[in-house]
Parts: structure tokens; sequence; C-alpha cells
């Protein structure tokens, strides 16, 4: 296939983690198709940061294992790099104090530390001059360069980073050549899945936003805080995670479309508040970006292992949705949907992504905002004739639906107990009440598996073997099945509640199926087993804190 792998490491505080971003938007202007993958460990600075750049003229779906390209500003790479002599690698080995003799790859020195002591420049722009060396070694005008660098970064910086970029790219006497077709991809968008994820909450009404940051979910409060006042929106930074989720309930309770986001570690803090939310039938939704555990484990890498947590999360039974996306698209529409659920439900709705799909960097065709829906459920407006009267809050309404009503509303007044209650809401340990509450309550699952995406088939019906996945491990195969045609896959864009009589049919129509998740007890097949019978005995699990590479999908397939 006809794809070109670049990444570049540098340590942490280097700037490698806007470096990427930034050099992919210039790709994308440039005609090329680009996605990115960023690793670095919980340091602030020192360590080994990497952004990989997979760039080519067709859609690309995931990372690989292999380096064609390694722009390198730190010796650790010759440690943490498969050096071979298919790699070229881009450094200024006087600064690293590295004998390019000895390196067995094909070696580009560029002297930059000498460059910009010869112009009086700022260490701090070495990063803009290397990356310009690399935009003319893959044949990118400078005017696509310098239009990224005007619009990205203050204006105060531009003429010294120009300055930069153009003696990179003067630098530069040799040009890869590739048969690379550049097109015109204005009408894709290029984001990350908390920037998806964040966009839709702002399409989809959201106008309260709680949590205390954790990576790898922080990025959807810093971005939704960068846009408080253009779209109406309450952003709050708690002073921990106790306080994000209680604070989002009362928004939520008082009428607020309200969210709440975090990892596996702050969402444990969060659980009891998760309680409260059902039991008083209050809409929230849980944005979840999985990383490893437990306890603090692997703050910035990869894992899919808080499946069976949220679905089983707080104490006694009760009714919750669970999205499971597998890219920046699902997880637009998939915030808006459980945004819907949330509130015609009255239940908490959770959206699971992961380290991987929510920092990495994904292109694709321009969401379509007029598909975004805003469904507020059944509210009751008030009854003027009746100001005083007390409102049956928990009545069934349909389908075990009550209405809701917000305080101040004429006629409303209701109250809303952790306890279990009648159906105004006052407190009762009445054996009779508690059973149709807890039935009424439950009644509400036999109209929303209707709501709920179901397990989609990818690929040839009739394959030899059928993967079976969740989340973003749908990259992994998307991006494999360019090369072999020989699988297809099911994946669950949700895990709960479906219609597992649907689901259970769809799984024994595949010859040999495969079990691939981010985890080590092969969380989804557990769910597949409790709700249809099907042991899924061939597992292909990973759990080293990296997403799937593309080559591992292959290899397993004995490619």
């Amino acid at each position: 296939m006809n794809h070109i792998s670049l990444k570049i490491a540098a340590p942490a505080g280097f700037g490698v983690m806007s470096m990427g971003p930034m050099f992919a938007k210039v790709l994308k202007r440039a005609g090329y198709y680009v996605m990115g993958y960023p690793e670095y460990p919980s340091l602030i600075r020192g360590g080994y940061n990497s952004y990989q750049l997979i760039i080519s003229d067709e859609p690309v779906y995931n990372p690989y294992k292999k380096t064609d390209i390694l722009l390198t500003f730190t010796k650790l790479s010759f440690e943490k790099e498969d050096i071979s002599k298919d790699l070229t690698v881009i450094a200024d080995f006087d600064k690293l104090k590295l004998d390019k003799n000895n390196i067995d790859a094909k070696i580009i020195d560029l002297p930059i530390n000498k460059i910009l002591k010869e112009n009086n420049l700022k260490e701090i722009v070495q990063n803009t001059m290397a990356l310009g060396y690399l935009a003319s070694y893959l044949n990118i005008e400078f005017e696509v360069f310098e239009k990224v660098i005007k619009k990205t970064m203050p204006e105060k910086h531009h003429e010294i980073n120009i300055t930069a970029l153009k003696l990179g790219y003067d630098l530069c006497n040799d040009k890869i050549t590739n048969s690379f077709e550049t097109k015109d991809y204005n009408d894709y968008v290029i984001l990350t899945g908390n920037e998806s994820a964040a966009l839709s909450a702002i399409a989809s009404g959201v106008n309260f936003y709680s949590t205390y940051p954790m990576t790898p979910a922080s990025s959807v409060l810093h971005f939704l805080a960068k846009y408080t006042k253009d779209y109406g929106i309450i952003v709050k930074h708690t002073e921990d995670e106790i306080a994000g989720v209680t604070m989002a309930i009362g928004a939520a309770y008082a009428g607020a479309r309200a969210m709440t986001g975090t990892s596996g570690g702050g969402f444990s803090l969060m659980v009891e508040g998760l309680g409260l939310a059902a039991i008083t039938e209050t809409p929230i939704l849980f944005f979840i970006s999985q990383r490893p555990g437990p306890a603090t484990g692997m703050p910035t890498w990869q894992e899919q292992a808080d499946l069976k947590f949220v679905l089983n999360a707080s104490q006694d039974e009760f009714v919750r949705a669970v999205f499971t996306p597998g890219d920046i698209t699902e997880i637009f529409y998939a915030v808006n949907e459980a945004l819907n659920i949330a509130e015609k439900y009255q239940i908490p709705a959770f959206v699971l992504s992961d380290k991987y799909l929510s920092e990495s960097l994904f292109m694709d065709k321009s969401f379509n905002v007029n598909a975004i829906k805003i469904e507020r459920g059944f509210i009751f407006d008030g009854n003027a004739n009746n100001p005083l009267e007390f409102f049956p809050r928990y009545k069934e309404f349909k389908d075990g639906i009550p209405q809701r009503t917000f305080p101040g509303t004429i006629g409303g007044i209701h109250k809303t107990p952790s306890n279990e209650h009648d159906e105004f809401g006052f407190v009762s340990d009445d054996a009779k009440v508690r059973k149709i509450q807890q039935e009424r309550r439950f009644k509400k699952v036999n109209s929303l598996i209707n709501d709920m995406p179901q397990p989609k088939l990818y690929g040839d019906q009739t394959a030899d073997t059928t993967f079976v996945c969740w989340g973003s491990t749908k990259t992994a195969l998307l991006e494999a099945m360019k090369y072999n045609k020989t699988f297809n896959f099911i994946h669950f864009p949700a895990v709960h509640p479906i219609n597992w009589k649907e689901t259970e049919a769809l799984l024994k129509s595949s010859n040999r199926l495969v079990l691939i998740e981010n985890n080590f007890l092969g969380q989804l097949g557990q769910v597949i087993a409790e709700n249809t019978g099907i042991i899924i005995k061939e597992k292909f699990l990973k759990y080293d804190g990296r997403p799937f590479f593309t080559e591992e999908i292959l290899e397993y397939l004995g490619e």
C-alpha cells in the first residue's frame, strides 16, 4: 500500500505533542491523507515522546509498527526505535554527540544548532526549522506551511518561526520520490477523539460540563473551556471527581443538559454519584476515556479494561446505556445519541473511549451537523390552575418513563430523595412501593434497546475468520483489511442494552470467531457469554499499554 510512516521524537517538554498535530495540518492542506498517533510517558520533562504520522493518498485508520522516516532530537531514539537500513534518520548529530557512521540507517545530518547560531535565532525555533526541512523533503510547498503557522501561532511569533521555516526549506537539497496523488481534503475534518466528543457536546446543546482533569479525558475539559462564552456553556474545573459528578447531577436536576468526563480512576470516585443519578432519574452523560490500571496504572497509555466496570458500577441494579464508538465519527454521533437517550429515559448514559482513540489524530468527512437532534424527553411544563399541587414526578408517563420537571415550575412541587420513594418522591420502605418503582424503572429497557446502535458486520460475510471487537480496535481491523480480505469483523458500537437475540444470530453466522480486545480477560467475550451462551474460545488480547498495530493483525492471520 502507498503510505509513509513518519515519526517525530524528543524528550517531554520539547514540543513534540504540538509539532505532530501542526505538521498533520500542513500535510492535509498539501493534499495528503494523514493520521497521527502520540506516545508519551507521564513526565513534564525528559523521557521519550514520539508522534507518528501515517501519510498517504487514501484513507488511513491505524498506526504501524514500522517507521520509514525518523526526525529525532534525542539519543533515546537509538535505543527505543528499530534502526535499520530501511529507515531514514534526520537529526543534528553534532548536537546529539553521535557518530553517524556507526548507525546502520540512511542518515540526513541537519546542522540545526550551528545554523541557528549563525542567524542569531533562539533554540526554541529548532522544531520549526527541522519541520521546514522535512516539509521540503516531502515536496510540500513553503506557502502551505507558512499559512499554517500564521493560522495556528500568535502573531508575535510569526516572524521568527517563518524565518526558521525558510532556513529549514533552504537546507534541503534532496527530495523524496513517491507516487502519491495529492487530493483536495477541504471537506474533511482532522480531529482527535476528544475533540470530536467536545464538538458533539456543543452541537448537542450541552450547557454544563464539570469534572476534575484526568488523562486521557482532560482535553475535553480544555476544549470546552475555550468556548464557554461563544456557546453559553458553564465549564467547571472542580476540586475533585466527586464534586465534578455531583455538580453535573445538580445542574441536570435544575434543567441543564449536563455532562462529565474522566478516566477509570476518576470514575471510581464518581460511582456514588452515579447511583444518585440512577435512583433520582436525573439524566447525565459520562464520557470515560480508558487507560491501564488498577490505581494510577499507566496514566498516558492504552487499554480497554473498564467495560465491565462501567456496566456494573454502583450498588444494586438500574438501567443505563453504554456506547462504545470505534472512530471519531462514531464518537461524534454517539455523544449526541447518548445525551438524547439520557434525557429521554432519565438514566445515566456512557460513551467509552480510550487513550488511543481520545488522543490520536484522525481524518474523516465533515460531520453532518444537521443530523444532530436535541431530544429532551417528557418535561412537565406546569399547571397554573394548581400552582401548589404536588406533582407525581415518579409516576409512569410512557414505557416506564415519568415526566420530569424543574425547580420553580408551577404545580411541579415534588421531592427528590436518594432513598427509595413513591411517585411523588416521598421516602418509602414499603414493599409494594419498592416493587412498583423498580419494575417501572426497568420497563424502560424494552424501548431503550430499539434506540441503541447494534453490532455491525464489516467485510465479506463469507470470510474465513471473524474478529469480534468493540471501541477503537475497529481502526486496526479496517487498516489490516486493505491487505487481507480473508477476514471480516463484527464491531459493537454499543454494548448495553442491545438486541442480544439478533446479535447471537449474527455471531453464529460466522465461520471462526476470534475475540480481539485491549485487555487481559476479554471483557466483551464475557459479556457475550453472559447474554447469549456463546463462548469465544479463540482470543487475540493485548494489554501492554499500546493499541493494536496494523502488522500485528496481519501477523496473527499468518502473514
